[in-house]
């Protein structure tokens, strides 16, 4: 299906697939035979002023039939090229493709890296080797080597991300989309993917446990690699960014047009609300496994790093004070000997504390009645409550009834028989104002359908009434206008 726009000598033809802009035989939209590398359109507007109105392009189609219009466009080839719809369409689209093959190497370097530092600091705890050994240095020369190259990818994805962030605005310049927030988390994410233990000894130091002065104090070989190799599952950061990425909320190109008009960013934090609201079970579960295992191998490194001799050296100890501290019940009969121990049970504790707090959110969520099902409850318990002010009402007339009858056959109001249906009077007296006072108050919190067409023809009923009201005041008014104006003529024939 295409659609004819005419304006100006211009023709615009758009189909389901790609916008056409027609002028004059020309056609300035992209193509497979003129492709236009976005690279080349940013290093030849490095010299252009920033404050310039050239630099940022019109990416609308009216401003395209302007060019048109115009006969010829003060953009050049590159420039019609760069603000036809078409051509960043597609180059967003080679784009975000880049894009996410360069997350899907960062977080294979990443967990590459994790992995070989595990598989170092676990035989160094076997005692397969010392620290300074060789095969520890070769397997943490391996991990530098894949620091380094994830350095280098972590420049690239935000090179990528810059020059998709200027086929989207429209920009001409690199430097109109970078600012200082970009910066800034190009810095913080090299800073964190760069902490790795070094394939250097750096040395020992003597520590003693804290608030244990009687146990003897112990070396520690290179503290400086304890703590780097324990700072490296920072890395781990970058497993939110594939799930951005490998979403489908950022494939869906009407997603994104969606976001855009209603002003929505689509990161890291609505996909993660939007995994909460389709699948919260799964979601919090991952989340509990990860923290365990990782809160309970980082424990027992420090450790035995720190402290050898503790109660929580082994794997096994150090799960069950991870998940005690986890849970916060505290019991006591395990507790970290370290004060890097310390810092880890803290953020157990800290990520158990926020995780329960969701599973209770969750938990609220799934047993809370849906709308049909709460209306539903709603209208039987509504119906009890009617039958039984109905029912009370009737044992009121009941007893009253039988009160009367017994004072007109002359028993005295101390008799038995009075004062039992007395009682039974004041009983159902009780009962039918409680149940009515429930049923007002089940009413008042209960919206339903029936309750919102109920309102809406009361409101339609009071809006007719008044309107007839008017229409017969305004039929009083012309009359007594009619009759005013007869009186003052005859009036005036009267005077003459």
């Amino acid at each position: 299906m295409q659609i004819y726009v005419w304006n100006q000598g211009c023709t615009k033809m758009e189909d389901m697939t790609s916008p056409l802009v027609k002028c004059e035989e020309e056609y300035p939209r992209y193509t497979d035979d003129h492709p236009m590398d976005i690279r080349a359109i940013n290093t030849t507007t490095l010299d252009d002023e920033l404050d310039s109105p050239s630099d940022i392009i019109p990416t609308n189609s009216d401003n395209s039939l302007a060019h048109c219009a115009g006969g010829r466009s003060a953009m050049g080839a590159g420039g019609k090229s760069f603000a036809n719809l078409g051509f960043r369409l597609r180059e967003r689209k080679l784009l975000i493709e880049k894009k996410r093959w360069i997350v899907d190497l960062e977080v294979g370097l990443a967990l590459i890296g994790i992995l070989i530092m595990v598989v170092d600091t676990e035989l160094y705890f076997q005692s397969y080797y010392t620290i300074d050994s060789l095969p520890s240095q070769w397997l943490k020369l391996m991990v530098s080597i894949s620091t380094v190259v994830l350095l280098f990818v972590v420049c690239m994805y935000y090179m990528v991300d810059m020059q998709l962030r200027m086929v989207e605005l429209g920009l001409r310049s690199w430097r109109l989309a970078v600012s200082k927030g970009f910066v800034l988390k190009l810095l913080i994410e090299i800073l964190i993917c760069c902490v790795h233990p070094l394939p250097i000894h750096i040395g020992t130091l003597e520590l003693k446990a804290p608030e244990k002065a009687t146990r003897a104090s112990h070396i520690v070989e290179d503290p400086l690699a304890a703590v780097l190799s324990i700072l490296m599952f920072m890395r781990l950061y970058l497993i939110a960014r594939f799930m951005v990425v490998h979403s489908n909320v950022l494939i869906d190109s009407a997603v994104q047009s969606l976001g855009t008009l209603s002003r929505v960013n689509i990161n890291a934090q609505f996909v993660f609300r939007a995994l909460m609201s389709t699948c919260p079970g799964g979601v919090l579960g991952i989340i509990m496994v990860s923290v365990f295992l990782i809160g309970s191998w980082t424990m027992r490194a420090c450790e035995t790093h720190s402290a050898p001799g503790s109660d929580t050296h082994t794997i096994s100890q150090a799960m069950w004070l991870t998940a005690v501290t986890f849970l916060t019940l505290g019991y006591g009969d395990l507790t970290p000997s370290s004060r890097c121990g310390r810092f880890i049970a803290i953020w157990t504790g800290l990520m158990g504390v926020g995780i329960t707090a969701l599973c209770v959110a969750v938990l609220a969520r799934k047993l809370e009645q849906t709308r049909p099902e709460k209306y539903v409850h709603t209208f039987l318990r509504r119906m009890r409550l009617d039958q039984r002010h109905k029912n009370a009402a009737s044992d009121v007339l009941k007893q009253a009834l039988m009160i009367w009858r017994l004072k007109r056959a002359g028993l005295p109001e101390s008799n038995a028989q009075i004062m039992h249906h007395r009682r039974k009077l004041i009983d159902a007296t009780a009962i039918m104002r409680s149940a009515k006072e429930v049923s007002s108050m089940v009413r008042e919190n209960t919206v339903g359908i029936i309750e919102v067409a109920n309102s809406v023809n009361e409101i339609y009923n009071l809006v007719k009434s008044i309107k007839d009201e008017q229409r017969v005041i305004q039929t009083r008014l012309s009359s007594l206008e009619v009759h005013i104006m007869g009186v003052n003529k005859q009036l005036q024939i009267n005077k003459s």
